[in-house]
């Protein structure tokens, strides 16, 4: 699908691809992915059934990191490379708005990821849940003043998921969070490429 046949398309009709990433730590050039999770949607709804998740082997890891996510060496022993899963990750990208928490975070790790195997990716379309929070509580004429935080915005919408801080659980969590944004926007009338500027904090 091109990019303009993406951007014309309904929020009800459009396709996402809910990412999330767990790390040997904070900083893409000396850190790298140790498991990664997608969760398909089509509009408000959520594909669970096609979600895909995968450990990933790294050479580095950060003993301290485990406390955030833990995953263990011995967790990665068998798992597989970036490289061999890769092909998963852009067939599920294709076509599709990226949607995550701290987007840039995930997707600065991605890009050096692929640069490593010479894949250059853009990541043009993209959207942050925690900046189309802001722009809807913007909307309704509240200030926002401080960063919204995953757990903030699942307690507004009475979300609960079990497993906080592995990335499937926290994918779904997003995913949750982006269908209740989703359904507001829809009645703001807000078009697709509005939602993308939205969730870049580049409007309301």
């Amino acid at each position: 699908m091109a990019e303009g046949e993406v951007l014309s398309s309904e929020l009800e009709e459009a396709e996402y691809a809910v990412l999330d990433l767990e790390t040997t730590g904070l900083n893409p050039k000396k850190d790298e992915i140790i498991a990664i999770a997608m969760i398909p949607m089509k509009g408000l709804k959520i594909q669970a059934k096609d979600c895909f998740y995968s450990l990933v082997k790294s050479d580095k890891f950060n003993y301290k990191s485990i406390t955030f996510h833990g995953i263990c060496p011995g967790d990665l022993h068998n798992a597989p490379r970036f490289e061999d899963v890769t092909g998963e990750i852009l067939d599920r990208l294709e076509g599709r708005i990226l949607v995550g928490y701290a987007t840039l975070f995930d997707i600065d790790f991605l890009k050096r990821a692929f640069r490593k195997l010479r894949i250059k990716m853009s990541f043009e379309r993209y959207v942050d849940v925690a900046e189309l929070e802001a722009g809807i509580l913007r909307k309704k004429g509240m200030a926002v003043s401080y960063r919204l935080d995953l757990d903030a915005i699942m307690k507004t919408y009475s979300i609960s998921i079990k497993g906080r801080h592995n990335a499937l659980s926290d994918a779904y969590a997003t995913a949750r969070i982006f269908q209740k944004q989703l359904s507001r926007l829809i009645d703001f009338r807000t078009t697709l490429f509005d939602l993308i500027r939205i969730g870049r904090r580049l409007f309301f």
